[in-house]
């Protein structure tokens, strides 16, 4: 369907377009249930929809014993990277706490590389390391540093997020000989069974009959188009376009993300946070080069 290389390029902007409107229908979401009630309904959702997609692509659902461990723990850290998400939606800004996120994951990454040994940086990636890390702290208004201000603002759930996000990126990498798709379906079914047995309550379900429309787009939003979909999306674009130029368009998210906050809940930035916003993107455009990007499995 988007085998041309200028068709899947325009295609691709819909990615950190989505991704970032997923922030939107968390924050909506947060008005109706808790985390323990997303969580549970999201990897639901993700898992029954990635499996038709699967049957029809006819991708192997076969797994090693190797990769069937590795999906538990990144069910565990999936399952911790939804929570503090959506708790920081709960408590923060949309575009500001999305955007954080975006941006901290690679930073998270690439120290993990470093001590791992797995990168061996030059001044420029030091440069553009230490340019994040400003930016990011002017992002979370570190200059007044207030630690209550973080909890209750929610940013500090939000560096949570893209810290677990970022682990469940490195062990992701250790998985060999098998198909994105295959890995979202059973890291989604684990956490499914994980937080309902451990944290789901029945009586959860007696609500669902009383949600509205605006419940069950938002719900379908993230599970289904920006769980499912756009993952494939994504994966599609690294065939066709190749990862570098894939990866570039996860820079959009940020500023998506700010213009969804503004429009949908009226959220402004202080002048701090917009420059440390343009400080984070401007590093990831530098670190884009080492390919961070090409060992995170799906969003």
């Amino acid at each position: 369907m988007f085998q041309s290389e200028k068709t899947m390029t325009l295609v691709m902007l819909l990615v950190p377009f989505v991704w970032a409107l997923s922030g939107v229908s968390a924050k909506y979401l947060s008005f109706y249930i808790s985390e323990d009630e997303v969580v549970v309904y999201r990897f639901f959702l993700s898992a029954l929809s990635t499996l038709p997609l699967i049957l029809w692509m006819k991708i192997p659902l076969k797994i090693n014993l190797k990769n069937f461990l590795i999906c538990i723990f990144l069910a565990f850290f999936l399952i911790g990277n939804y929570r503090t998400y959506f708790m920081g939606m709960q408590r923060g800004a949309v575009g500001l706490g999305a955007a954080l996120v975006t941006v901290l994951i690679p930073i998270f990454v690439y120290i993990m590389m470093i001590f791992s040994k797995k990168s061996k940086p030059i001044l420029k990636d030091w440069l553009a390391l230490a340019i994040g890390v400003t930016g990011v702290a002017l992002m979370l208004d570190l200059d007044q540093f207030n630690l209550e201000k973080l909890v209750t603002g929610g940013n500090i759930y939000f560096v949570l997020a893209a810290l677990t996000y970022a682990l469940f990126t490195v062990l992701a990498s250790y998985m060999k000989n098998i198909h994105v798709l295959t890995i979202n379906f059973y890291v989604c079914l684990f956490g499914f069974l994980i937080d309902w047995n451990l944290a789901f309550e029945s009586k959860y379900l007696f609500k669902l009959g009383d949600m509205n429309y605006i419940f069950w787009i938002n719900i379908l939003f993230v599970s289904v188009i920006a769980g499912t979909a756009i993952t494939a999306l994504y994966y599609t674009g690294l065939r066709i376009i190749g990862s570098k130029k894939s990866s570039a368009f996860s820079i959009l998210t940020p500023f998506f993300a700010i213009a969804l906050g503004a429009i949908f809940f009226g959220e402004t930035l202080t002048i701090y946070n917009a420059i440390g916003i343009i400080m984070a993107v401007s590093a990831l455009a530098l670190l884009n080069e080492l390919n961070l990007k090409n060992m995170i499995p799906f969003r």
